[in-house]
């Protein structure tokens, strides 16, 4: 993987999601070639490197924070795991528009990216811990926006118009017991 042809086409990414976010959604979904496949995966690579550096970060400075490898593997899974279980979800139950299971991943992984930004917004409260008057707003902000961004790759996906929110809730209702599951198992999805 060419990383910095990679970076370039994110970057184009995520000029065109939030200039036009819906027609970037049904352009993701509607591409044969899947070209954003690997930009995708390259943002889900920066997610998980987010996470880990916030470890090492953490290990360093504070210092009632000792290092947990099995935590560390478990927090770096995470993302990884949001990405994949929505995208299989969305795979599973889409029975009547069945479409690779690499667009699926691409086009959650896409709508996560305001998760990503958040992550990258997390680093502001290691200059002060009261950035975080500003850092949690714009978190819930964004979490609420890639929220809206699933729905659009859903609605997209099971080429659905009138349903589209009944759907949404069905997908998003597994999604949870998936995210209930992995929670027996310490990982936060």
């Amino acid at each position: 993987m060419n990383f910095k042809e990679e970076a370039q086409k994110g970057k184009g990414l995520l000029g065109k999601l939030f200039k036009d976010p819906v027609g970037t959604i049904k352009e993701i979904v509607d591409d044969d070639k899947n070209q954003f496949y690997k930009t995708a995966l390259f943002v889900v690579g920066i997610w998980v490197a987010i996470i880990l550096l916030k470890q090492v970060i953490n290990f360093l400075i504070l210092e009632y924070y000792t290092f947990n490898l099995l935590g560390t593997i478990k927090s770096m899974l995470a993302p990884i795991l949001k990405v994949l279980v929505m995208a299989i979800i969305i795979h599973v139950l889409n029975k009547e528009h069945k479409q690779p299971l690499t667009k699926s991943i691409t086009a959650v992984a896409v709508a996560k990216i305001p998760l990503v930004i958040s992550a990258c917004l997390g680093f502001l409260t290691y200059i002060s811990g009261r950035m975080s008057y500003i850092t949690s707003p714009i978190s819930s902000l964004l979490s609420v926006i890639s929220t809206v961004l699933m729905f659009f790759v859903i609605k997209e996906m099971f080429k659905e118009k009138e349903n589209s929110l009944k759907v949404f809730v069905k997908v998003e209702v597994v999604y949870y017991i998936a995210v209930f599951v992995f929670s027996f198992l310490g990982i936060s999805i």
